[in-house]
């Protein structure tokens, strides 16, 4: 059997060039391990065997001192706490690291521990009563931070057309015979609910009856479309035209009728009380107090000629003389199936 001798002596004679070296490094090692196979195996399990008692005694090691930076914190917590919050000043970057990390490694657990929260206060009475003091008792705070928050023009002006942008919103719903939008914060759960049940409503497959009805409902739109002539289209368009042209001064008329009445009266006492209300809240006064009787009047009428279309009762369960006035046109678009137009 050749010598160990040998070959430390082969391989220390390596000549100067880097990949000459390497392969006579990697041959001297095959021959090596070819001569003396038990020899590597035995150093082989050696070095494993000593790697895993290191890693154990590192493991150990940093247990030991977590236990102990624990009982330290434990027993001194103000101290803690500064040494925390100087080390989150001098490294935020690295701090927000730490955060992110955290956070998605432990997401899975961090959201079944909300949602085991969430279920815990819904079903406790006393957290529930508990939460309703506390927005009691800072009713006045809120109040207080939401004038902060608008007292600067800019805020403000953004503040309103945000608020009549959703108004005009709920008004178009509820003239399309839609119901309300819920403005609540949907909780973990319901959006986990909701986006369970979007998933699977639109990678269902469809049965044969719903593909029949959906190809017998494209078939007659077709149909429509090709029967309908340019013409016809031009004479609803024409009166969709005129329509839209008179019904500014007929929607007028519907209001001066409807504020002479007791609804009017009643609309224009709501409106001196809310003026009074803001003022006493700090809040800006109605620009014009005569305008805002006019567009909430336009509300009533919208909301009564909607209550007539769905076959309801327009006002307290019995018709009104007001109720008259909720003829007044909704403007429609007639519009050719094919052609598309902007909604105002």
């Amino acid at each position: 059997m050749t010598d160990i001798r040998d070959h430390k002596q082969r391989a220390g004679t390596m000549p100067e060039n880097d990949a000459e070296r390497l392969k006579g490094q990697r041959e001297s090692r095959a021959r090596y391990r070819a001569a003396y196979p038990d020899r590597v195996r035995q150093s082989r399990r050696g070095n494993l065997a000593r790697r895993r008692a290191r890693l154990e005694a590192e493991g150990k090691r940093r247990t030991r001192d977590r236990q102990r930076v624990h009982e330290w914190a434990a027993a001194h917590p103000d101290r803690a706490r500064e040494r925390s919050r100087a080390w989150s000043e001098q490294n935020p970057d690295r701090r927000r690291e730490l955060q992110r990390n955290y956070y998605r490694r432990n997401q899975e657990e961090r959201r079944r521990a909300t949602r085991e929260q969430n279920t815990r206060r819904r079903q406790d009475p006393a957290q529930r009563e508990q939460e309703r003091q506390h927005r009691a008792a800072r009713r006045d705070v809120r109040n207080a931070q939401q004038m902060a928050r608008l007292s600067g023009p800019e805020a403000r002006d953004k503040h309103n057309q945000e608020q009549n942008e959703r108004r005009r919103r709920e008004r178009r719903r509820h003239q399309l015979g839609l119901p309300p939008r819920r403005a609540h914060r949907a909780t973990i759960n319901e959006r986990e609910a909701n986006a369970s049940a979007a998933r699977a409503f639109f990678s269902r497959r469809r049965g044969a009856g719903e593909i029949r009805v959906l190809r017998e409902e494209q078939a007659e739109v077709r149909a429509a479309a090709s029967l309908a002539s340019d013409a016809l289209w031009g004479q609803e368009l024409a009166a969709q035209i005129r329509a839209d042209a008179t019904r500014p001064a007929r929607t007028a008329a519907a209001v001066n009728e409807l504020l002479a009445t007791k609804v009017g009266t009643h609309l224009r006492e709501e409106v001196k009380m809310d003026a009074i209300a803001r003022r006493v809240r700090g809040a800006e006064p109605y620009p014009d107090a005569e305008a805002e009787v006019r567009r909430r009047a336009i509300t009533a009428l919208t909301a009564r000629r909607a209550a007539i279309a769905e076959g309801g009762v327009p006002a307290h369960g019995r018709t009104s003389k007001a109720s008259k006035f909720a003829r007044v046109p909704q403007r429609t678009r007639a519009v050719r199936p094919g052609r598309t137009f902007p909604s105002m």
